[in-house]
């Protein structure tokens, strides 16, 4: 069988789980084949996006329209023509999505949804949001993001026997092995270099800096936690539209370290050199990061986190509280000064890390494929 999978555009963390994902399904037969579409300026920039062809995946031209309010992907046509089974993202935006619901109201073609279910950072009561939540049931099967968002679709009426849990994941081991081999000289060199003191205690945040991931609570709450404990130290890596909030106040406040966006070795040396990660805000995937460092999560109760923040579970790998910022920093120095508690959370973090990988996300991906074309062929005799 000929399987499809649409991207509005590819990021180079996906990779992997595609490779793997031709790899299985090869070995039952099936050919994949990935299509994406190219990326608009704004995701240009970040330089993480695959823009041209290659043996995993074809990228296409996409035409963004109305401040990417609208993807066409061209010859998407001619991919569907190709598939029998098409996987999309669940989104309003694809025009290949309204041809694949048409196609399959007249059974010319099946496909499936693969996303969030829902959007979280947007209004439910929203016109948008309630068309999504009507098109989301009209698919054939659906690859939920995470266990919640499987029983949210489960809640909205679709077959639970045609939801497959994929536990998104990026792949963390290259990530493990990078701090595996970091040793304790090149910790001190790396905190000697930044003028951070051997007995400091190191918080981190990395991400994009913008409004969601609440940088300014973090910030406050940092004062208090400082203020409190002396020898705490905030490291944060990353780039965004709020950066110059944190230029301003690395320069006000001698306890921050700002260091810019951080990759491979270097970024590893930021984690393995801190004892909690600092994320008030939106959590997504980074808690895998975290996790794989043995770092545990400290955020907030906000309801627009993405899925992946169900992967913390409450004072066993992480702390999710109250979102106020005197209720957070409290909560960090009280983390900080339990030692024996601290290394529980940091031992919990790492054994999580293990239940979550690319290659258990892509086998759950295949087999549900697989359940897919095995109901297909029981109800067509």
């Amino acid at each position: 069988m000929n399987i499809l999978i649409f991207q509005p555009m590819l990021k180079q963390y996906r990779v992997p789980l595609f490779v793997r994902m031709k790899e299985l399904l090869e070995e039952h037969g099936h050919e994949l084949r990935v299509v994406s579409g190219s990326p608009p300026i704004k995701e240009m920039s970040k330089g993480d996006n695959v823009i041209t062809s290659n043996n995993y995946c074809i990228v296409e031209k996409s035409i963004w329209l109305f401040s990417g309010k609208l993807h066409i992907l061209r010859n998407f046509c001619s991919h569907i023509l190709w598939a029998d089974f098409i996987i999309t993202e669940q989104a309003n935006k694809h025009l290949h999505n309204y041809v694949l619901i048409m196609l399959r109201l007249i059974g010319v073609k099946y496909f499936g949804y693969w996303g969030h279910g829902r959007n979280r950072q947007g209004r439910s009561n929203s016109i948008k949001e309630r068309v999504k939540k009507a098109l989301s049931l009209r698919c054939d099967w659906w690859f939920a993001y995470t266990g919640g968002v499987g029983e949210y679709m489960k809640s909205l009426g679709f077959p639970s026997s045609k939801i497959t849990v994929l536990n998104n994941s990026v792949d963390t081991s290259e990530f493990k092995g990078v701090l595996d081999s970091i040793g304790i000289d090149e910790i001190s060199s790396f905190k000697k270099d930044l003028e951070i003191d051997s007995k400091a205690r190191i918080g981190l945040y990395c991400g994009a800096i913008y409004a969601e991931k609440k940088i300014g609570f973090l910030l406050n709450a940092a004062i208090q936690v400082h203020h409190d404990n002396p020898d705490f130290i905030l490291l944060i890596v990353g780039d965004g539209a709020e950066r110059y909030l944190v230029e301003d106040f690395a320069k006000q406040h001698s306890f921050v370290r700002y260091l810019g966006p951080l990759f491979g070795a270097s970024k590893a040396l930021a984690f393995k050199s801190s004892e909690v990660f600092l994320c008030p805000g939106l959590v997504g995937l980074a808690i895998l990061d975290a996790f794989a460092s043995a770092l545990p999560i400290f955020t907030t109760d906000i309801p627009y986190h993405s899925p992946e923040i169900e992967y913390l579970q409450n004072y066993y790998n992480g702390i999710m509280v109250e979102a106020r910022e005197d209720c957070y920093a409290q909560t960090v120095i009280r983390a900080l000064m339990d030692l024996e508690n601290l290394e529980k959370l940091k031992h919990n973090a790492y054994l999580s890390s293990n239940l979550f990988s690319i290659d258990k996300m892509a086998h759950n991906f295949v087999n549900g494929i697989i359940g897919y074309i095995v109901s297909r062929e029981i109800s067509e005799g």
